[in-house]
This record gives structure tokens, sequence and C-alpha cells, in this order.
């Protein structure tokens, strides 16, 4: 074994190495785990994944994604070759998008006047357009978009980043879900669940709005002193662990125990976390908050 190799690659070397790596990375904070692979091509730059899904959202080909056939074919008769599930009253013909589009950037890329302001950084910005989903269901379109998958049953996509790289801070999740104040999109929670992988990644969701931005975090009942409250959880975590000790073999039981002590922590270290009022004024005017 080489003296210079770090744990990761040790790890990765062994016959287990990929399901050992794994739950280490799940269960350590990022910033204790040696350095990065040297598997990668590159040093790793990206510390955080965000991800904006906004349902109901301008189509894309009106935005970056310019089709010339539908130009060449507008008005005609539409014809998809296979069948297509349609809303309201059936498929109409094919039309172009309303909107001009022109080249931004070096690499020229093609964008339609509502999003011009975008071609200053076009340049910066990847585009996939080999997406494609099959079925025009709302909820089916909302698992394809949040999961890879077009049925429920799977991790979220933050689900997945989480149990790779870990997190950070012990005392808070890895993955957050900040929803729209109006409600949630087609399939609400299931967006983020976690499905087969431990439950410890699933998201939390967040609204900031609200005066408890996390749903049961602090106990309501008047009766409930802090001393009690604590004495409950260390009684919780005790029986846990006595269940757990009987039944070694299943993986469910400590991702649920976890679960369960990051809610605990949760409760010091969320309170703080979501307290901007010492959030310095520069902060609050640049998420517009200076009016809030």
């Amino acid at each position: 074994m080489n003296p210079m190799a770090s744990r990761r690659d040790f790890l990765k070397q062994g016959s287990i190495g990929g399901l050992a790596l794994a739950s280490m990375l799940a269960r350590e904070p990022l910033l204790g785990s040696g350095a990065p692979s040297s598997d990668l091509h590159h040093p790793p730059r990206a510390k955080r994944v965000i991800q904006l899904f906004m349902a109901g959202a301008a189509s894309h080909l009106d935005m970056f994604d310019f089709k010339p056939e539908l130009v060449k074919r507008h008005g005609e008769k539409s014809d998809f070759g296979e069948h297509v599930e349609a809303f309201q009253n059936g498929l109409g013909p094919w039309m172009k998008s309303p909107f001009d589009f022109k080249r931004h950037g070096a690499c020229g890329k093609l964008m339609s006047e509502i999003v011009e302001p975008l071609g200053e950084v076009v340049d910066d910005i990847s585009f996939i357009h080999n997406v494609v989903g099959k079925s025009g269901v709302h909820s089916q379109a909302t698992y394809l978009q949040a999961t890879g998958f077009q049925f429920p049953g799977f991790p979220g996509a933050g689900s997945w980043v989480s149990y790779g790289l870990g997190s950070e801070n012990e005392d808070l999740p890895s993955f957050v879900v900040l929803p729209d104040h109006r409600g949630f999109a087609s399939n609400g929670p299931k967006n983020w669940g976690s499905a087969f992988l431990p439950t410890h990644t699933q998201g939390t969701t967040i609204f900031p709005q609200r005066a408890n931005p996390i749903e049961d975090l602090h106990p309501q009942a008047d009766y409930v002193t802090d001393e009690s409250h604590g004495e409950g959880i260390d009684l919780v975590n005790r029986l846990n662990r006595m269940h757990q000790r009987s039944r070694p073999m299943d993986p469910r039981l400590d991702s649920r125990i976890r679960s369960y002590e990051l809610a605990a922590k949760l409760q010091l270290s969320a309170t703080r976390a979501l307290d901007l009022s010492d959030e310095p004024a520069y902060v609050h005017k640049m998420y517009g908050l200076e009016n809030a």
C-alpha cells in the first residue's frame, strides 16, 4: 500500500471499497475527509448544487431551444408519427415561436428576445437539449425532472448528491428544499424523497416566510420544558439503539436513527442558521429583504 495514499484511495482499491466509501461519505463531513480522489481529471470546484425547478415556466421553445423545422412547417397539420397524449381539444397545427431569435456570445447560441439579457453570460451556461419526456402528464413529467424517472419510487437528484458527497456540517441537512409559498408542484415531497436511499438523504423542506420555517422542529405543547424535551430525546435514542442491536443487519434502522439525531441537532443549529437579523444590511439588500 502506498503510505501517502488517502483513506479514500485505500478504500476504493478494496473489494468492498465502493460501498464503504459511499457509506463513509454519507456519514462524515467533507471538510474532514481528506484530499479529493486522484481519479478526477481536474480538481473539483463545485461546493454545492442548486436546482431551480419552475413548474409552469415558459416553454424552452420560446426561450433558448430554436427549432428551424417549426419555422419551416409553421401552420401545417401536426403529425408526430406516434400517439401523443394531449390536453383539452387535441393537437393543433405546427406553430413556430412568436419571438425572434438571434445569436449571442462567442458560442453563437440562439436565444429569443424574451431572455436576451442572458446573452451577456451565455458562454458560461451549459444547455442540455437531448432530454426527452414521453408523457405530457404533469405529475409524470415532474417525476422525470426531479428523479430521472417518470414513475414514483426513485430518489430525488438532491438525495443522490447528498448520498454521494455527504455534508460539510453534521448539524444541518445537506439537502434542503425551498418550495413555492403558493404550494407544491405535482407530486409534492415525493420529488425530493430518498426512496431506497438512506432516509437522512431526503430533502428538508424549509418555508422561510413562516414563523416556524421547518415544521414540527420545536414542540408546541405548553407542558413540554427544555429539560423534559431533552430527556425525551435521550430516551428515544436509547430505545432505538437497543432495538438496533437486536437487528444488526437492517441498515434502515441506523438511517432512521440518524435522521432523528439530525432533527434533534436542527432544533439548535437551524434556529441560528435561519435567523437573518444579524446579517449585514448589504446582504439583506442583495436578496431584496431591506424592506421586509
